[in-house]
């Protein structure tokens, strides 16, 4: 095999496979699958496990490459901007023009510089994603009850459709409010069509007909 994939024979009805977030590569497969059919699902998927391990060596990248400092570039709603740190009596962060300026009344070091533009990425988040949803739920009449905001490893957003409860990713803040509400009619769709079907594309495209060329640049910034 092309790939080092963990295979385990379980209990179970179909072939799962997942990559976890450092890389290695699991295969869940029925205690009766033969062997030869393990090989060629696996090779049928040989273009998803490239993709995906692309991915996360290029999330990996970008992690050790992040810096806080005065003149980084700073990315927010698709935008990049100068960063701009000053001390200050108290703790504020501001956007003006093409700077994101930061005031701070503590050490002007990278971890605390992190905490407030996390806390600032928060803020923001609240309202934009929370707009978002809102309205996709509207448009398309489906109700949600929740709606969580956390940093995710591996995808943009997700739905709990028996709860109505959906997680956006706080990285989408980073990204244009288009592909924002890409992510956020995605997954209230999924409160209708809990899967990946036909149906559910032919739905997104009913009410976003350039779906495609939003999740197309969302990809490609990632």
């Amino acid at each position: 095999m092309k790939y080092n994939i963990i295979i385990t024979r379980k209990s179970i009805k179909n072939l799962i496979l997942k990559i976890k977030s450092n890389g290695q590569i699991l295969l869940s497969v029925p205690k009766t699958t033969p062997q030869k059919y393990i090989e060629s699902f696996i090779e049928s998927k040989e273009a998803w496990i490239k993709e995906n391990l692309e991915k996360i060596k290029k999330n990996s990248t970008k992690q050790v490459d992040k810096s806080y400092k005065n003149g980084d570039n700073i990315e927010y709603l698709g935008k990049m901007y100068l960063l701009k740190i000053f001390p200050d009596k108290k703790n504020l962060v501001q956007i003006f023009e093409d700077c994101i300026y930061i005031y701070t009344n503590k050490e002007s070091n990278e971890k605390n510089i992190e905490a407030l533009l996390y806390n600032w990425y928060r803020t923001q988040a609240d309202t934009i994603f929370l707009n978002s949803i809102n309205k996709y739920s509207q448009i398309i009449d489906e109700n949600f009850e929740e709606l969580k905001i956390r940093k995710m490893k591996n995808r943009w957003g997700s739905c709990r459709y028996l709860k109505k409860q959906i997680t956006l990713n706080l990285e989408l803040i980073k990204k244009p409010l288009e592909c924002i509400d890409y992510v956020s009619l995605h997954e209230v769709a999924h409160l209708r069509y809990p899967h990946h079907k036909k149906e559910f594309w032919d739905f997104i495209h009913i009410y976003m007909p350039d779906w495609k060329l939003r999740k197309e640049r969302l990809e490609k910034n990632e």
